[in-house]
């Protein structure tokens, strides 16, 4: 019996995964260009925001790494999904408290 072949969906996964955490680094740079100069908290916000996106993505780039050579990568292993969600999470917050307090 043969492994099955998972196509370019361990690929797409990778690339979502990529573009997820690309748009969390660009809210880090908002954040960070929105405070520069007038506000010490939205400057740590963004900083804050900035390492937890580049915790995200190598991450997830650890895990492919990690599985690229098993039949099947595992990008869709408990933790690291539940840690992208939280960071998501934990972005989306600091985003409304930018926009509330703008």
């Amino acid at each position: 019996m043969s492994t099955p072949d998972p196509g370019l969906q361990p690929e797409r996964t990778l690339l979502a995964w990529r573009r997820t955490s690309l748009g969390l680094i660009a809210n880090g740079i908002l954040l960070l260009a929105s405070g520069h100069g007038s506000s010490d908290v939205r400057t740590g916000l963004g900083i804050v925001v900035l390492v937890l996106s580049l915790g995200c993505w190598a991450a997830v780039s650890a895990v492919y790494r990690h599985a690229k050579g098993a039949a099947v990568p595992a990008l869709g292993q408990d933790r690291v999904l539940r840690i992208a969600a939280g960071l998501v999470l934990v972005v989306g917050l600091f985003d409304l408290y930018a926009v509330v307090t703008r």
